[in-house]
């Protein structure tokens, strides 16, 4: 399954869905993202909103497998800036 990542640009951090795609041919990246929250005050605007309007959450999501718990997991780790792996300390929003 997936994870979030973020990019910094300008001062401002984008959250991503991203994917282990493991080694390929011709390529150094080992991950890609699937699916771009936006910026992190956006994205858990966003994420919110899905868990009280189980209607909105993306179809897109829905196919790759992604649930309501996974949406919880998310909106955790923006919430709290500490993932599930207990990893990354580098999400909270301020």
């Amino acid at each position: 399954m997936g994870f979030l990542t973020q990019v910094k640009v300008k001062d401002k951090r984008y959250v991503y869905l991203t994917e282990y795609i493991g080694m390929h041919e011709y390529t150094a990246r080992r991950e890609r993202n699937i699916y771009s929250f936006g910026s992190l005050q956006k994205a858990l605007f966003k994420m919110r909103m899905w868990e009280k309007m189980p209607d909105l959450f993306p179809k897109d999501l829905k196919i790759m497998g992604y649930s309501k718990q996974d949406l919880s997991e998310w909106i955790k780790t923006l919430e709290t800036g500490i993932s599930k792996t207990g990893r990354s300390k580098k999400f909270k929003v301020k």
